[in-house]
């Protein structure tokens, strides 16, 4: 079996066709069951990952499979709107340091950002949630992350980089020259959106409205609180929000351009600039067209960065290189792990066929060693063994520490 991915993202593709591919627990649920059923013997597991920047599906399964896959995917997913050209698919070596490269945040358009760090993670943990990444597939992700971890602290990949709410802060105080004064409606209040508040409370901007599906309380510095309100005050909120930036989690925009117009009439035509970080989107496409309305989406506001970007860019062939040597380490080990395994069952099955007499007589005597010469030069036809010709390869004390580990538990 072969760690395999496909998946799409920001240089692949916009958000437009980026937020039709989406990952989460309920249709986790559903590929895997499918893919269980229509594969069965060619697929051994599989996790995915959705972010602002990227969808991918990581795969343990027959070599070739993921191209059968995608196509099941796309079908239970309808994704024919997005062009197969914007998909990448690898395999073997190249999937296993793609995925190293996603998660220590050298393959984000924010070169060296780390809160895909924490994302890989809690995809990985989802997994495990779920109960659909099996043991070879969890222990090959889990080498990710500890890779993942080393390039980051061993090179300075994050040299000042800026996390998708710190870029949002920086377009605010592009625009506008006293943000202070102006008034934030944050939309969502995940994980992103209480990254973002925090980040504008401690740069002093805390005139601050959320609004959430649910009402949560947001802790801040100073021992300062945000309560949201519900979506049903969204409307409202718009009416006095000279900046608005949206992040919640939801499959149609919340923000469509009928209510703008209606805010903007209520403010008399006051400017309103709107920040959405939400893929799939939360602020309809249609705005743009609004003349008081100033919309940034995901994409629009990361071509903002990047300050120290050459040096980090340096740090990022470091770490490269790093992710390169480490990955066909672990790539090594499993591969001898998986031959030394194939011996073992080939010699537990031959040496089951002893007879008692046969296997005393070997435990008294102790001569392992002429057992194992006699097995390397033996010819059996039997195809299960292969004629021993992977045990023939290999030294004869390995073979020998097998073959005594079998009899003393004999």
């Amino acid at each position: 079996m072969e760690l395999q991915l496909f998946g799409i993202n920001h240089k692949t593709s916009n958000v437009s066709e980026r937020e039709k591919f989406i990952i989460n627990h309920s249709n986790l649920v559903l590929l895997d069951n499918n893919l269980k059923k229509n594969y069965k013997n060619d697929f051994e597991s599989f996790f995915g990952i959705s972010t602002c920047n990227r969808t991918e599906l990581y795969i343990l399964g027959k070599a070739g499979i993921s191209e059968k896959i995608f196509n099941e995917v796309s079908k239970i997913l309808k994704l024919d709107d997005i062009p197969k050209d914007s998909f990448y698919f690898l395999d073997g070596h190249d999937a296993l340091v793609h995925m190293c490269k996603v998660a220590s945040g050298i393959d984000s358009q924010v070169l060296g950002e780390q809160e895909i760090f924490g994302q890989f993670k809690k995809a990985v943990k989802t997994a495990q949630g779920l109960e659909i990444i099996n043991a070879k597939l969890l222990n090959l992700s889990n080498k990710v992350i500890e890779i993942a971890k080393k390039a980051r602290t061993r090179t300075n990949i994050g040299l000042n980089s800026l996390s998708v709410s710190g870029l949002a802060l920086k377009l605010v105080r592009n625009i506008f020259e006293k943000p202070q004064n102006q008034n934030v409606l944050v939309v969502g209040a995940g994980s992103l959106a209480t990254s973002l508040i925090n980040n504008l409370y401690k740069n002093g901007i805390n005139k601050i409205n959320l609004v959430n599906r649910s009402i949560k309380k947001i802790k801040l510095l100073d021992n300062y609180e945000i309560i949201s309100s519900s979506f049903d005050s969204l409307h409202d909120a718009l009416e006095i929000a000279d900046i608005v930036i949206a992040s919640a989690e939801t499959d149609m925009p919340l923000i469509g351009k009928g209510a703008i117009e209606n805010a903007l009439k209520k403010r008399q035509n006051k400017p309103i600039l709107l920040i959405d970080l939400g893929v799939p989107r939360n602020i309809e496409e249609e705005i743009r067209n609004i003349e008081q309305a100033y919309l940034f989406t995901i994409d629009d506001i990361e071509k903002i960065t990047q300050e120290n970007y050459g040096q980090r860019s340096i740090e990022a062939e470091k770490a490269m290189n790093l992710i390169v040597l480490e990955s066909q380490r672990v790539l090594d080990s499993l591969s001898l792990k998986t031959f030394k395994d194939k011996i073992n069952i080939q010699l537990e099955e031959f040496l089951n066929g002893l007879s008692l007499k046969e296997i005393e007589q070997f435990k008294f005597s102790k001569d392992y060693a002429l057992l194992a010469k006699s097995i390397k030069e033996m010819n059996i036809e039997n195809p299960e063994f292969n004629n021993f010709k992977e045990i023939k390869n290999i030294d004869n004390h390995i073979i020998e520490s097998m073959i005594k580990r079998f009899f003393d538990n004999a």
